[in-house]
């Protein structure tokens, strides 16, 4: 039941770290990890390890997959591609004002979503940068599928409380 139950939530949160696989599924870490070691080793996840955590990932995610669903999994991230979805061009001070994250992390981040592909960079002859999706509709479908992802486990969560 157990090992299913992770492989289910790998499926919905790609990129979900060990930690937070624990923590959703409510069982000790020792029997999170022999799950999540057994699925590996069948080859039914895989696992990488992505700015110090361990990542997971359902079998046959590549390399682009795995960076865009790791960028959405950082709430910093996925509210600077919100803010870009809802007002289209801002610039650095405009997203920090949305999200109320500082500047400097807006630069960052902004950085590695351009890296992506996700976000791209517009100078105005004035020399004034401003940011704007790269790939709306993409990021669209991105963000509505992991809050539906986000949905789902919130009702299991909640079904798992009400069989107890």
């Amino acid at each position: 039941m157990n090992r299913l139950r992770a492989k289910r939530l790998v499926a919905l949160f790609p990129g979900i770290h060990l930690r937070k696989l624990q923590r959703v599924m409510n069982t000790s870490f020792n029997t999170t990890r022999y799950h999540v070691d057994n699925l590996e080793r069948s080859g039914e996840i895989v696992c990488a390890v992505e700015h110090g955590r361990k990542r997971l990932y359902p079998a046959g995610f590549d390399g682009r997959a795995r960076e865009v669903q790791t960028v959405l999994l950082d709430n910093a991230s996925r509210k600077i591609l919100c803010a870009l979805l809802g007002d289209g061009t801002l610039g650095n001070a405009g997203i920090s004002e949305e999200t109320g994250l500082p500047k400097s992390t807006v630069s960052e981040h902004i950085e590695t979503l351009r890296r992506l592909g996700l976000v791209k960079r517009n100078v105005s002859l004035e020399g004034v940068a401003s940011y704007e999706l790269q790939e709306r509709e993409e990021v669209a479908q991105l963000i509505a599928d992991f809050r539906r992802n986000l949905m789902a486990s919130a009702a299991d969560r909640f079904i798992d409380l009400w069989d107890f």
